[in-house]
């Protein structure tokens, strides 16, 4: 049968080196982090869509934008803090 393989490599630990035996058999493409503005697109819309969906009243519904935009603040000065 076939087999498919997904991976992944960390860009800041671990091995850099991938031997081309094994490599040949990928194709590899490089896929930069999304912006702030786009993932604030992706969540507001996952979150809207489950908000909305089950019986949430629309002041809970309007907070979403809010604790999304705090979400990705925290995680941009996490990453700030912890970079190398």
């Amino acid at each position: 049968g076939n087999t498919q393989y997904i991976t992944c490599m960390n860009p800041t630990a671990g091995s850099f080196i991938v031997n081309p035996r094994l490599q040949r058999h990928f194709w590899t493409c490089a896929v930069p982090f999304p912006d702030q503005s786009s993932l604030l697109v992706i969540y507001q819309t996952f979150m809207k869509g489950h908000f909305e969906r089950l019986p949430f009243k629309a002041s809970i519904v309007e907070t979403i934008s809010g604790v999304i935009k705090a979400a990705l603040s925290l995680h941009a000065n996490v990453v700030s803090s912890f970079r190398k």
